[in-house]
């Protein structure tokens, strides 16, 4: 959810998009057209598998009071008192069998910060839980950082694939695949200039901070 920037590295659109991340995930990073050097728009998607149960890393994700805590750069966090509510029987995409299926789906407001010497840039974000497969955070109008923000994290239990052997349970621990993705423009050219490198840097980290958190709290 949290803002994360670049990948091992920059690639323009039309060019080789496609990479590799540890763990058998993929990563893909576009770059649109720039403007004195500087692009305003990104869109970064990066998977990988978690050796963790689908609720285990849900949690870890939609837990954003405590971001602060482990996610790289982000040196404020909180969900903003009384916006969480919770609409009923909403129809949403399971990841895994792609059909919409009932769920309830919990929303609120939560207002991050991002620390990056000189500056502290702050905004907020309309989250969306969709239990058990999916978050959704978009920036709210009006962000002094961003014209425009989506990310969105999906959740999938990893199964084996076709011929390959079934996981045993007893043996080895539930694991997810999990897929992240992110698309932005910078409000401003100079939130570009300032800000481009120190978010390139923070999407090389993201996937890993989660996954030392789940580590962390769950002790694989």
């Amino acid at each position: 959810m949290f803002l994360a920037a670049v990948a091992r590295q920059q690639i323009c659109a039309g060019a080789k998009p496609r990479g590799r991340s540890r763990g058998g995930g993929t990563r893909d990073f576009f770059t649109l057209p720039t403007l004195g050097g500087f692009s305003l728009q990104k869109q970064y998607r990066d998977t990988l598998v978690f050796p963790f149960s689908r609720e285990q890393v849900f949690q870890v994700v939609a837990d954003v009071d405590r971001y602060s805590e482990f996610v790289p750069m982000c040196v404020g966090s909180k969900v903003l008192p009384g916006s969480l509510r919770t609409e009923h029987q909403v129809l949403s995409m399971n990841p895994e069998t792609q059909r919409a299926e009932p769920i309830s789906r919990r929303c609120m407001q939560a207002e991050l910060v991002v620390g990056y010497p000189p500056f502290n840039e702050r905004y907020t974000s309309s989250v969306e839980l969709e239990h058990p497969w999916r978050i959704v955070a978009t920036a709210a109008p009006g962000s002094a950082m961003f014209k425009h923000m989506r990310t969105v994290w999906e959740f999938a239990e990893n199964r084996p694939r076709q011929g390959e052997a079934p996981v045993n349970p007893f043996i080895l621990p539930a694991s997810t695949l999990v897929s992240f993705s992110i698309e932005f423009e910078f409000a401003s050219l100079v939130h570009a200039q300032t800000a481009s490198l120190v978010f390139d840097h923070m999407a090389k980290r993201n996937l890993a901070a989660y996954l030392g958190r789940c580590q962390h709290l769950h002790g694989r």
